[in-house]
This record gives structure tokens, sequence and C-alpha cells, in this order.
């Protein structure tokens, strides 16, 4: 069985070999592939294998401040809102922002009226609570994607973070990653420079 599985392998591999490298020269992309493309398989297999040091310490501290920043958020919230309820409730949040606060009415969903981001976006400027409510969301989607997420996802026996990078995956031709997403951590606040710093060099000796 393992002889078998083992030739197929080589068989279609040499079969697609054959396919894709008229294809390529067809498409002059000779220069491309053999120049760039497969010299990078191994430097990104190294990448993988290597991963990359990250500083839990700092992370669970940045995480305790955004747990902070969450409470102060809530009670914000629930200050303008003139009662209490769950913040995470799509539907209690419906109610208080377009039964009690009589906020314009939104794109209509199978729940009410829409309280996703784009939807909050377009209400900006109609009440003070719809910024806190951005501000509250994007601090709780840092602190559960990355802030407590990442620290579990670090291999008990490297105690690196191992991701895997795509080469072909993105239209653009750039890198992507998965297992963890690692190419989607935003930029733009003070806030998320905090994620950034946490992914450090192995000692003082080396810089990422």
């Amino acid at each position: 069985q393992l002889s078998d599985y083992s030739a197929e392998d080589a068989d279609i591999t040499f079969r697609l070999y054959e396919l894709l490298d008229k294809q390529l020269r067809k498409e002059k992309l000779e220069n491309l592939a053999y120049d760039i493309e497969f010299p990078l398989v191994p430097v990104l297999e190294d990448m993988e294998r290597t991963g990359i040091r990250i500083d839990t310490k700092s992370l669970k501290i940045f995480s305790d401040d955004l747990q902070i920043l969450l409470e102060n958020y809530s009670k914000e919230i629930i200050k303008h809102a003139g009662e209490n309820f769950n913040i995470n409730s799509t539907q209690q949040l419906q109610k208080i922002l377009f039964e009690k606060l009589k906020l314009p009415q939104t794109t209509k969903t199978k729940t009410g009226y829409s309280t996703d981001a784009k939807s909050l976006e377009s209400l900006r400027g109609t009440h003070p609570i719809i910024d806190i409510i951005s501000d509250y969301r994007q601090v709780a989607k840092l602190k559960s994607t990355y802030a407590d997420s990442l620290p579990l996802l670090i291999h008990p026996s490297t105690g690196r973070l191992h991701t895997s990078y795509n080469q072909a995956a993105v239209s653009t031709g750039r890198l992507s990653s998965n297992d963890p997403n690692l190419q989607n951590i935003p930029i733009r606040t003070d806030l998320v420079k905090e994620i950034r710093k946490a992914f450090v060099p192995r000692d003082k000796n080396y810089v990422i």
C-alpha cells in the first residue's frame, strides 16, 4: 500500500509537471517561477518550521488593559442607553438604538435593523452612543482575536507560533497566512501597535 501511494505521488507530480511546464513557457513565466517563486518555497518552509516568538507577558498585560477599556466603554454605553443591557446581543442593541433612542433605521434583516460595522458607520453623528459602541467592538475584537488567542496557539515544544504561509492564495501576489491568520492584524491605531510589538526576535542579537 505504501509503495502504491508513493508511486502515485511521483506519477501525478510528473504528469502535472509536463502540463504546467508547457503552460509556464506559453505564458512566459519561466523566470518568475524558476528565479523567484520556486526558490522561495524552502525559505517559507524554514520560516514555518522555525516559527516566531511571542512576548506572552506583554500580551497578558495588554489583555488586562483592554479589559479595563471594555468595562469603561460598557459603562458609557449603558449610561447613554439609560438602562442595563447586553451590548453583545444584537437584538437587545437593536431595541436600544431603534426603539428607545429612535435612531435612523438601517438595512432590514431577519432579526430587525442591522447593527453591523457598516450600519454603525452610517449612523455616526446621530448619537454619541454610536462612536462608543464602535470603539467597544474594536477593543473586544483585539482582545479575543489576538491578545487572548495568540498565546494559546504557541506550540508547547518550540515555545513559538507557527503559521502557514501561502504563496499563491492572493491575486496581488503578496503572501498570506493561515492557522493562524497573521496578515490581517490591523495597523492604524495605537492599540493595535501593542499587538505588533508582541512579535519579537529570539534575543537582543536578532531582528525581525
